[in-house]
């Protein structure tokens, strides 16, 4: 899959930091709010299949970059707020909403913050708190990874050269498919391109925005929801299990308008490179009606 032509923009903040967003497609707007799992392109497949449709809005967080001059950990609030800098700077009044991983935690806050900007909600492999991390949800894995954050936060840069020796190492691959981490249908090459973006990254404030996704919890936003909500969930995702996505939307759920839960068989956390077929036509249809 060719790597998506994203047009760079940048927008003016209050504090004086020029952010940079991206745009590709036209049609319908569709803000995409990514993890912290890899980089944009994650994206391109969904582009592939409805950038004739849509116009695509993205970015990257604050202060994961050090080319952006960004030295601070911005909380989940700061990072809605961005989104919506970008949304005026498009003069985008209402859009779709797409958040995947910690972008569904930064969608409901955008929400939170200017429920009349947002169109439609779509959550992918996430809730409105970080499942894996803490709480009764959380999983071995999830506890094994916490643990490892935790160290990275006190001595980065040993774990800057331990994640390069890890990421750059053939068996990375084979022990992302092991864990459940990515599925049959992404190639080692595909995941060589993805997590080649967390090389880039400032590990410190990698891990303070993770420890910062830890402590938000948007479960009293989801009451407020009144906008067509599609929440879909990999069987497989060890990050956010079914359980606890079904623990996560079900108490909510049935109070917002025009709500769909679905849950992928076989999928696993990057769900729309693992089962893109039943990903785009669970999308699509949503989409098509909201």
């Amino acid at each position: 899959m060719k790597a998506s032509q994203w047009e760079t923009k940048r927008v003016q903040l209050n504090d004086a930091v020029e952010l940079p967003y991206y745009v590709v497609g036209r049609g319908l707007p569709v803000l995409l709010v990514n993890g912290l799992g890899g980089s944009r392109e994650v994206w391109d497949e969904l582009i592939a299949h409805a950038s004739d449709r849509y116009r695509f809005v993205g970015w990257d967080y604050r202060g994961l970059h050090p080319v952006d001059g960004v030295r601070d950990v911005h909380d989940v609030p700061s990072h809605a707020r961005d989104a919506l800098a970008i949304l005026d700077a498009e003069q985008i009044a209402r859009c779709g909403v797409v958040g995947w991983s910690m972008g569904v935690a930064v969608s409901l806050e955008l929400f939170s913050q200017a429920p009349n900007r947002t169109g439609s909600l779509v959550s992918l492999c996430g809730g409105p708190r970080l499942a894996w991390a803490d709480g009764p949800d959380r999983s071995l894995l999830g506890g094994f990874l916490l643990q490892l954050l935790r160290f990275a936060r006190r001595n980065p840069r040993t774990s800057m050269a331990l994640l390069r020796l890890s990421l750059q190492s053939p068996e990375a691959f084979t022990w992302a498919r092991r864990l459940r981490v990515v599925g049959e249908q992404i190639s080692s090459d595909r995941f060589a391109r993805m997590v080649a973006a967390l090389l880039d990254y400032d590990l410190s404030n990698y891990v303070g925005t993770l420890e910062q996704l830890s402590a938000y919890d948007a479960s009293h936003v989801l009451s407020h929801v009144d906008v067509p909500t599609l929440a879909i969930g990999g069987d497989r995702d060890p990050f956010t299990p079914r359980a606890a996505l079904e623990a996560s939307w079900h108490a909510q759920i049935d109070k917002i308008p025009n709500h769909e839960l679905v849950v992928i068989e076989h999928a696993k956390h990057f769900l729309m490179l693992d089962q893109p077929d039943a990903f785009y036509a669970a999308l699509d249809a949503f989409l098509a009606k909201h």
